[in-house]
């Protein structure tokens, strides 16, 4: 994923901490747990927001509507 101006910095302020390998892993695997911000450091795709369904909610419509 192609990295933002503010990422790059990011970036490279962790390989100086951490050292080049470490540091990269600490980077990547901040934005995969979503740490606060780490979606400013990456010009990857947007996740759609879309309507979420309650949890067993799909499983009970099917079985009502398969009743009638």
């Amino acid at each position: 994923m192609p990295l933002t101006k503010s990422g790059k910095s990011v970036l490279a302020s962790m390989k100086k901490q951490y050292g080049a390998k470490k540091g990269k892993e600490v980077f990547y695997s901040s934005i995969n747990a979503g740490k606060k911000g780490s979606e400013k450091w990456h010009a990857g795709k947007k996740k759609k927001k879309g309507k979420k369904s309650p949890s067993g909610m799909k499983g009970r419509i099917r079985k009502a509507t398969k009743e009638l």
